[in-house]
């Protein structure tokens, strides 16, 4: 429900359906920008100004939860580090990181 301003919503498996549902006007909703862009450059989207909402969108916060005894391997300490670098990347709402939107 992060973000959501509406009384009644489409509960969509994935971003991949809510994209086909964007781009053939079946209402709106909020999309990762470097999932949209090139969207939005050739006129298929628009961006939305929605009041108390920052051009740009709103900030997710993400945790990374594991039990101690059986702690994240490789792949999963990348993930977490990757992770808590994003807010040092962001500095604003012109981060160039896309992994970080």
């Amino acid at each position: 429900e992060f973000g959501v301003m509406a009384p009644t919503t489409w509960r969509l498996a994935d971003l991949f359906a809510k994209h086909a549902f964007l781009l053939n006007g079946l209402g709106w909703g909020g999309m990762p920008r470097h999932t949209v862009q090139s969207d939005l450059d050739a006129g298929r989207l628009v961006e939305l100004a929605i009041e108390d909402i920052p051009s740009g969108g709103l900030a997710l916060p993400m945790s990374a939860v594991y039990r101690a005894s059986d702690p994240p391997g490789p792949a999963g300490r990348w993930m977490i580090e990757r992770l808590a670098m994003c807010p040092k990347q962001m500095g604003g709402k012109d981060a160039i990181d896309p992994v970080c939107r």
